[in-house]
């Protein structure tokens, strides 16, 4: 599992978490599943931070 936070003076204001599902697609990349539901495919060979990278992708920002 891989959780990223942003937290400004200290105080969180946004934390995403991926969880590792022990899949691998055809190009050999594993299957993550974010704690709003999407799925993040990623080649592990590269390391932790394009996986954070990816998840911080999909944080919504919602203005209303």
């Amino acid at each position: 599992m891989l959780t990223v936070a942003i937290l400004i003076n200290g105080n969180p204001i946004v934390a995403k978490t991926a969880v590792n599902q022990a899949d691998e697609n055809d190009k050999g990349e594993t299957k993550y599943k974010t704690d709003s539901g999407e799925i993040i495919w990623h080649d592990a060979d590269l390391g932790a931070v394009p996986l954070a990278k990816k998840l911080l992708d999909t944080i919504r920002n919602d203005r209303g």
